[in-house]
């Protein structure tokens, strides 16, 4: 075990370099993803807490009519096609929602809560191709004063 260890290191530092290798064995591990916060495979834009708060929510607010997501979710706690949305941010992380307002698709096959909502709802929500950098943090910032 410890000569095949050896053998795995020396390879890696021929193959990669010795400086090279030294910087990787030196770096910090990278913090696990938050499993709540739904699958890593869908990239959330950088800063996009800051940019939420920064956002102008009425302008969430007319994205989220415009987009048509009043067609199946309520303002209200109340079931339309989709869950009611009030009080949304203090049952999901921002960055769940904004995965699974970016890519429906994606987290109803690698999310658990996804997949539990898809079950109970028995309808997968739309993709609406919203904009990552520019009309997800208005949408979230309008979810926020749910």
């Amino acid at each position: 075990m410890v000569s095949q260890k050896l053998f795995l290191r020396l390879a890696l530092i021929v193959l990669c370099g010795a400086s090279a290798c030294a910087k990787q064995a030196d770096a910090p591990a990278a913090a696990a993803e938050n499993p709540a916060d739904g699958p890593a495979s869908i990239v959330v834009p950088a800063g996009l807490l800051d940019s939420i708060g920064k956002a102008d929510a009425k302008a969430g607010e007319a994205l989220f009519i415009s987009k048509g997501c009043k067609a199946c979710h309520n303002l209200t706690d109340v079931k339309l096609v989709g869950p009611g949305l009030k009080g949304v941010t203090a049952r999901r992380s921002l960055p769940w929602m904004a995965r699974m307002i970016l890519h429906p698709e994606v987290m109803v096959k690698e999310d658990p809560e996804a997949k539990k909502m898809l079950a109970a709802l028995m309808t997968p929500m739309a993709n609406q191709n919203v904009q990552p950098d520019t009309e997800l943090p208005a949408l979230l910032a309008f979810l926020k004063t749910l």
